[in-house]
């Protein structure tokens, strides 16, 4: 490791563990302790790299450090900053990520303990597909039931002017469809928007539909490299 990859290394991880205090610091003061929890996490979640180094004997490539480093640091600034309302991409960016950064890691575990010569390229990118996928599903299967059993909303919900379901018609095997949807009612209370809202479902598919998209993007590169850039290497 070359003397400016340490000093990039270093100053990136202090400038991430310092934002985190900063950040726990400011809510402990404004109040906001439902937000600590995800601050807290966080200083844990910049140390992963150096973790997985140290416990696997390997190195990170430092552009995928910097990367993982930044997608550390991304749900805090989502849920402690409100990224998440002021930015309406910034929770897919993140998916879109998450996509990339398991990938990566299934990459690494495969070549790790299965393929250490790093010739059966086409089996580690569909590993990697798997599991980053299972991690995609495992992630909505969290925030289902944070919703369902905590009350929280962490499913963004999506508002839908038209809907088709084999509930609106009374003929078995027919949907019946419901078309422009301006207005709705619950309980003779008007909801706030022009249309109906889904509760999720939407987000949902999108959010797993763009990290498998994130995904592919990685095991694409990683099958058409042929090896030729590797994002880690062991260090014996």
């Amino acid at each position: 490791m070359g003397r400016g990859e340490k000093v990039a290394r270093v100053v990136s991880l202090t400038a991430g563990l310092l934002f985190a205090v900063f950040t726990i610091g400011m809510l402990l003061v404004s109040g906001r302790y439902a937000r600590l929890p995800m601050a807290v996490l966080t200083p844990l979640l910049l140390a992963a790299p150096l973790i997985v180094e140290r416990l696997f004997r390997c190195h990170v490539a430092l552009p995928v450090y910097l990367f993982t480093l930044f997608y550390a640091v991304g749900p805090m600034l989502g849920h402690c900053y409100n990224f998440y309302y002021h930015i309406p991409w910034w929770d897919k960016m993140l998916h879109v990520f998450g996509g990339v950064t398991f990938a990566l890691l299934g990459l690494f575990v495969f070549q790790k303990f299965v393929d250490p010569a790093g010739k059966k390229r086409v089996m580690a990118a569909v590993f990697a597909l798997c599991l980053s996928m299972a991690v995609a599903v495992a992630w909505e299967f969290c925030e289902y039931g944070a919703d369902t059993f905590l009350g929280m909303d962490m499913q963004d919900d999506t508002v839908v002017t038209h809907i088709t379901s084999y509930l609106l018609d009374g003929a078995p095997g027919e949907a019946g469809t419901i078309e422009e949807i301006t207005a709705v009612t619950v309980n003779g209370k008007p909801l706030p928007v022009k249309g109906y809202i889904d509760i999720g479902l939407n987000d949902t598919m999108w959010d797993m539909l763009l990290e498998t998209l994130g995904t592919l993007a990685v095991v694409g590169w990683f099958v058409w490299d042929k090896g030729k850039h590797a994002p880690f290497r062991s260090v014996e």
